[in-house]
């Protein structure tokens, strides 16, 4: 058999992907993570390549007709022999195109912006959450009459509670009692108050020093939910069998997201979401692991948030024109590549580059900062209303006790005319 030595290649220009430069001697020079991978490919076939770019850049949906869109609609017509760019088979798809061996497995996620930090205005409410503040405050109020009962010596009320609230403040619990019993405790509440007050003053310093991140969706449960209030929208890859995935899930949350998707017409053009055009605090976008991990960057340092959570994972593949004659030759190669595990140290040798060049960016962002009055203003706002009331009772106590002080004055000399 005769096989050709050019074959024609359908792909999309995704930077870090899929990438195609001209040099000057006027041969391509491939770049991104399946352009690489593909130049491997072609040396080991010893052909040459065309090119062909689907004006509508999607990977491939069926139309009504019976004709396919993307990169499988090239091969489908055979415009182009094969198809690459983190390409999953599906049952459709093989209807009307070929499938090589697989050359990785990718699991399917989706990325969306971190919502920013919480404001340090109320940094002196984080160190415990809500449900906690409301047990300590029950307990500070029932301690002053459990004191009260149990106490052999006996306090005001007001005196107990004024007590016990300050010795959570580190100061001294002035309560005297003699006895054994009462010892163990108020031995009990002093131990108590000292977790708390050194566990709040751990957590409130750590919390001043390193910003708190907001919640962020963190799983598509929580994006279903989020999309079907219409606090939120979810984009795919237009063409890509995400979608499919997603409305043919068995379970109900991903198939409800599916349906919103496919509703609203959320799809995005692979070249677009580089521009993060579609990632936003309410937008996330459903894509390869590695390439959201390529675009968005380390996490520690990035914006956008990679959801730990996946789709059933997919295959990658090469789509193929039917009868294409390099097919038993294309898979050998890809199983001897797979053997030596070359798509993986592609995929590493393009992460190292392109964390090289954020290295910057990482320490700028990691470098450490003083703390400035913005991050206390809570704390400060809270110490100056303190002061505050407390000047105002003080005002208060002064002219109660000249109102009641001066008719005894008065009194005292009417007896003494």
């Amino acid at each position: 058999m005769n096989f050709p030595s050019k074959i024609k290649v359908a792909s999309v220009l995704v930077k870090r992907q899929f990438e195609l430069k001209s040099t000057e001697t006027g041969d391509n020079e491939f770049g991104g993570i399946e352009g690489k991978f593909l130049a491997i490919i072609l040396k080991a076939l010893r052909v040459s390549c065309e090119f062909v770019f689907p004006p509508d850049e999607e990977w491939g949906r069926p139309l009504e007709n019976g004709n396919w869109t993307g990169m499988i609609g090239e091969v489908q017509r055979g415009d182009a022999d094969i198809a690459i760019n983190f390409i999953a088979p599906s049952a459709e798809r093989m209807e009307i195109v070929d499938f090589s061996n697989p050359y990785a497995v990718t699991e399917v996620t989706f990325a969306i912006e971190k919502p920013g930090t919480v404001s340090p205005a109320l940094a002196f409410l984080y160190p415990f959450p809500l449900n906690m503040w409301i047990i300590f405050g029950v307990i500070l109020l029932l301690m002053p009459l459990v004191f009260l009962v149990l106490l052999d010596a006996k306090y005001p009320l007001v005196k107990l509670f004024i007590e016990t609230f300050g010795s959570i403040l580190r100061q001294p619990l002035n309560v005297n009692d003699a006895s054994f019993r009462n010892r163990i405790l108020l031995t009990g509440w002093w131990f108590y108050t000292l977790i708390i007050s050194f566990s709040y003053s751990a957590f409130l310093l750590s919390f001043m020093t390193l910003p708190i991140e907001k919640e962020a969706v963190r799983d598509f449960k929580e994006l279903s939910a989020a999309v079907a209030k219409g606090t939120h929208k979810c984009f795919v890859s237009k063409g890509s069998a995400n979608i499919r995935i997603l409305i043919t899930s068995e379970v109900d949350y991903m198939r409800t997201l599916g349906e919103i998707i496919q509703r609203n017409n959320w799809y995005f053009i692979s070249s677009e979401v580089i521009d993060s055009k579609y990632i936003n605090p309410q937008a996330a976008s459903i894509g390869p692991k590695p390439m959201l991990q390529m675009n968005s960057g380390s996490e520690m340092t990035s914006s956008v948030y990679l959801s730990s959570d996946t789709l059933p994972s997919a295959c990658l593949a090469i789509a193929l024109r039917k009868n294409f004659p390099l097919k038993t030759k294309l898979n050998w190669v890809i199983s001897q590549l797979n053997s030596a595990g070359i798509y993986n140290k592609v995929l590493k040798d393009e992460s190292l580059k392109l964390w090289l060049t954020r290295i910057n960016q990482t320490s700028e962002t990691l470098s450490i900062k003083p703390l400035e009055v913005k991050d206390i203003s809570g704390a400060l706002i809270l110490l100056v209303i303190g002061y505050v009331f407390t000047l105002i009772v003080f005002i208060c106590e002064i002219i109660f006790d000249k109102l009641k002080t001066k008719p005894i004055i008065h009194s005292r000399a009417q007896n003494d005319e």
